[in-house]
């Protein structure tokens, strides 16, 4: 009967919805969105949890500076940089979800919690996440150019001469970047240093836009404050 199909589909919905590993990605994306809802109500800003990942490093254990530094360069290098993490953190967990979702019908998922069942739940959730991570840098990328559209120059203007952090292993004349507060929840830029190398963890001054390398180029914060002799 109808009724009974009805049923029979939600019962498979609520199996692999709830099932491993799809609800992991489904209480991540519940959590993003309890995130959004105390946003709307005003307790927090929408870019709060960018300034606590990506600007409190002293707060957080070695390995997971690491990560976060992992994380800032991975979003640069795929073209979303400038893009609050709130949203990408949001669209990732939503698509990995359905990918998720969606291998797990295709893949002959075995019951209970034996070693088969957790290297098989494994591996689709790993596959999810890299599917999920890839469409959503199709989904979010085309957004970085209507930002600027809606605000161009701005960037420049509001980011001379303030202090960032050296976030990847090193900054050099040719690659490199960092985070910079800039009076809200902060921003990951790439950088560049002509003098010397700068490693991860140095407080750097942004002191030049090149723009045709969308980077600025940056002179270590003791440096510029006079304490340190620049290099002959």
């Amino acid at each position: 009967s109808k009724i009974a199909r009805e049923d029979e589909y939600m019962s498979a919905f609520l199996q692999y919805a709830l099932g491993f590993p799809t609800f992991i990605f489904g209480a991540l994306l519940f959590f993003m969105l309890l995130y959004w809802l105390v946003a709307m109500l005003g307790l927090l800003e929408v870019d709060t949890l960018d300034h606590w990942v990506l600007f409190d490093g002293s707060h957080h254990a070695h390995g997971a500076e690491h990560a976060v530094s992992a994380l800032a360069g991975l979003l640069l290098k795929v073209g979303l940089g400038g893009i609050p993490l709130t949203v990408i953190l949001t669209v990732l967990f939503l698509l990995s979800w359905l990918a998720s979702y969606v291998l797990c019908h295709l893949v002959p998922m075995p019951k209970g919690w034996d070693l088969v069942n957790v290297l098989t739940g494994t591996a689709v959730g790993a596959a999810a996440l890299v599917l999920g991570f890839f469409a959503t840098v199709m989904v979010l990328k085309p957004l970085r150019g209507v930002v600027a559209k809606i605000a161009p120059g701005e960037e420049p203007k509001v980011l001379l001469g303030r202090v960032g952090l050296v976030r990847s292993a090193v900054v050099n004349a040719s690659q490199g970047y960092g985070s910079v507060e800039d009076g809200g929840g902060g921003l990951n830029v790439q950088m560049r240093s002509f003098d010397r190398e700068l490693a991860r963890g140095t407080e750097v001054v942004l002191i030049e836009h090149m723009k045709e390398h969308n980077a600025w180029r940056v002179v270590s914060k003791a440096e510029f404050d006079g304490t340190e002799l620049p290099p002959r």
